[in-house]
């Protein structure tokens, strides 16, 4: 199923193959929906959760690069993207909170997709929570590609989910 390890101990006790889930939170709707999930699956396992939130400065040192951003915007913004970054995590905390699930929060700088693969790795976590994304047809999305590269270098099952509207539906 999920994880590195096998399904049951040597006395043939169920083992959690779930324990450790990373969550990624960047405050889009399908994060939080993700958010959501994970939360309701790690209650059910009996997971703990890691939320982590990257303050993506690889791509705004290239916007400051291109001279899309001055230095004074560039650091406004990035303390901005900071204070969105803990909002959100403190929501992942209260979820947890509230259906009793242990929440680590992580708030990370660096490119995107390598800060979490790097977290995930460090904590040798048993699957990463994305929400999910559609990527445009149209012209080249680097969210999509970040995430893009999430699913394909990473070491453990990645979980993407699509859909919160039918889960919320079905709890009231």
């Amino acid at each position: 199923m999920f994880g590195r390890k096998k399904g049951s101990d040597q006395q043939g006790t169920p083992v959690n193959l779930l324990e450790s889930i990373l969550l990624v939170v960047d405050g889009s709707q399908p994060s939080i929906a993700a958010a959501n999930f994970a939360v309701d699956l790690a209650a059910q396992l009996a997971s703990r959760i890691t939320a982590v939130y990257v303050v993506d400065t690889a791509t705004m040192d290239y916007l400051l690069q291109m001279r899309i951003f001055v230095r004074e915007e560039r650091e406004e913004f990035e303390q901005d993207l900071q204070r969105t970054g803990k909002r959100y995590l403190d929501y992942v905390t209260a979820a947890g909170s509230k259906a009793g699930v242990s929440v680590d929060t992580v708030l990370l700088r660096g490119r995107f997709n390598t800060m979490i693969l790097q977290e995930a790795r460090n904590r040798q976590v048993d699957a990463i929570v994305v929400g999910g994304w559609r990527r445009s047809v149209t012209r080249k999305d680097a969210t999509s590609v970040e995430r893009q590269l999430i699913l394909d270098q990473a070491d453990c099952p990645v979980l993407v989910v699509k859909d919160d509207e039918k889960r919320r539906d079905e709890r009231g």
